[in-house]
C-alpha cells in the first residue's frame, strides 16, 4: 500500500513517502525500533488500524525499489494489536485488479460503496475529469451510472472507497466522445490520429469535414497494482475509433492514470460528515 496513518488519527490516510513518515513520527518508537541488527519501520494501516511493515525505506528489498507498506502481520508494542478479522476484510489485504471475477460478500462494505456513488457521485466525476482531461456530461455520467449499475460494480472485491473513482469507470463500456470538450493533449492526439474526428471551437470533439462511418470512443483498461514510479495503482484511458461497417477499431490515443487514494478517501470522507452535518441540523 501507498499510504499510512499513526496513533493519533488512526484511520486519517497520509501519502506514504519518506519525508511525510520522518514528519509524522518523529523517527522514534513506536513506530521505529532496532534490535541491534537492523532497524524496522512501522505504522499503522488506516483501512484496518493494524500495524505495516515499511518496506524499501533505506535499503532496497525488492527490485522495484519503491516505498510501500505492508501488512506486519503482527502485534507492535505501544502501536497496534493485530486483528485478524480486520485484516482479513482489509481491502488493502491482497488487493486484486478490476478485472478480477471476485465478488464482496459482504453487503456491509457492498451498500457503503453504493451510498458513497449515490452521496457523491459529483466528487467522484471531479476527479475522473482532472484525471483523464476529459469534461463529463450529464448524459455521459448518466451512461457510465447505467453500465456500473449493470455490471453491479459495487459488489467487486477490487472496488473500494480508496480507489471509487478509477473502480467506478473501469466498470463502465466504451463512452462516446462526439461533443465532449477534451484538455490540450487529447485534443492534440485526436486532431492528428482520428480519420474522422477533430477539436474544433470550445474544444469539443467534433467531425472532421466530409467523413462519416466511424465513431470515437473512450474506455478504460489494463489496471495495474502499485506498479508506478511511486507505488501508486494506475490504469489506461484507450481512445479509439470504430470502423461502423466493419466494426473494427484503431487506437488513437492511450495515456496512463495514476490513482491518489490518500487524496481522495479524504475528501470524500471530509464531504460524508459535512452531509451528515447538515443532515443532523437541517
Amino acid at each position: 500500500m501507498n499510504v499510512f496513518s499513526i496513533l493519533e488519527k488512526p484511520r486519517v490516510p497520509i501519502a506514504l513517502t519518506e519525508s511525510n513518515y520522518n514528519k509524522k513520527t518523529s523517527r522514534s518508537k513506536p513506530y521505529v525500533w532496532n534490535n541491534g541488527q537492523e532497524v524496522k519501520s512501522y505504522a499503522l494501516c488506516p483501512a484496518c488500524v493494524n500495524p505495516v511493515l515499511l518496506v524499501n525505506r533505506h535499503v532496497a528489498k525488492t527490485d522495484a525499489k519503491i516505498l510501500y507498506a505492508k501488512h506486519a502481520g503482527r502485534s507492535i508494542p505501544g502501536l497496534a494489536e493485530h486483528d485478524q478479522q480486520a485484516y482479513e476484510s482489509c481491502p488493502f489485504h491482497n488487493p486484486e485488479r478490476f478485472d478480477s471475477k471476485t465478488r464482496r460478500t459482504n453487503e456491509v462494505c457492498n451498500d457503503e460503496i453504493r451510498e458513497a456513488l449515490i452521496n457523491h457521485i459529483h466528487l467522484v466525476v471531479k476527479i475522473l475529469e482532472t484525471a483523464t482531461g476529459i469534461a463529463y456530461s450529464d448524459g455521459l455520467v448518466e451512461a457510465m451510472l447505467r453500465d456500473f449499475g449493470a455490471n453491479q460494480g459495487h459488489q467487486y472485491k477490487a472496488i473500494n472507497l480508496y480507489n471509487l473513482p478509477f473502480g467506478f469507470a473501469y466498470m463502465t463500456e466504451a463512452q462516446d466522445m462526439y461533443g465532449l470538450k477534451v484538455d490540450n493533449y487529447l485534443a492534440a492526439q485526436i486532431t492528428e490520429n482520428s480519420v474522422g474526428f477533430e477539436v474544433g471551437q470550445y474544444r469539443k470533439v467534433v467531425r472532421k469535414k466530409d467523413t462519416k462511418g466511424t465513431s470515437l470512443r473512450f474506455y478504460f483498461n489494463n489496471h495495474r497494482l502499485g506498479e508506478s514510479s511511486v507505488g501508486d495503482d494506475s490504469i489506461d484511458l484507450v481512445v479509439a475509433e470504430i470502423h461502423n461497417p466493419t466494426r473494427t477499431s484503431t487506437i488513437v490515443c492511450s495515456k496512463a492514470i495514476e490513482f491518489n487514494s490518500e487524496y481522495f478517501f479524504n475528501t470524500y470522507m471530509r464531504r460524508e460528515r459535512l452531509r451528515l452535518l447538515a443532515l443532523q441540523y437541517l
